[in-house]
């Protein structure tokens, strides 16, 4: 009986510890190779980026709340302006999102991967 209740305690602990862990899905999943916005990208964009970036949002930023506001910002290349504030590298802006963490290096690779790819929608 006292193997029973250790070995129930044991599968308890487990599982809490284990959904204690605070990473995204995406992070434990890494890169997206071929992402797109609609199934990658907004994610992405309604998580971290809208509640200042849209038209509800601070008047200051740009948009980013539809896939073609997102594909503006980012300019068409891979020196782009979504990116370098982002990683906060290279540019003269705050890195973003200003009031959360930076975005994981396997988010904004998946970004990159995106705007490599020509920013495919679907």
């Amino acid at each position: 009986m006292k193997k029973i209740k250790f070995v129930i305690v044991l599968i308890v602990g487990i599982v809490f510890f284990n959904s204690c862990d605070s990473r995204t899905t995406q992070d434990l999943e890494g890169v997206v190779t071929n992402p797109t916005y609609v199934k990658n990208i907004k994610p992405i964009m309604d998580a971290k980026c809208v509640s200042c970036h849209s038209q509800s949002g601070n008047a200051d930023y740009p948009d980013l709340d539809t896939y073609q506001n997102v594909v503006d910002a980012q300019n068409g290349t891979n020196s782009s302006k979504l990116l370098c504030s982002l990683t906060s590298s290279s540019c003269t802006s705050d890195r973003m999102p200003k009031s959360d963490a930076p975005l994981s290096n396997s988010t904004i690779t998946t970004i990159s991967n995106w705007i490599a790819n020509n920013c495919p929608e679907q």
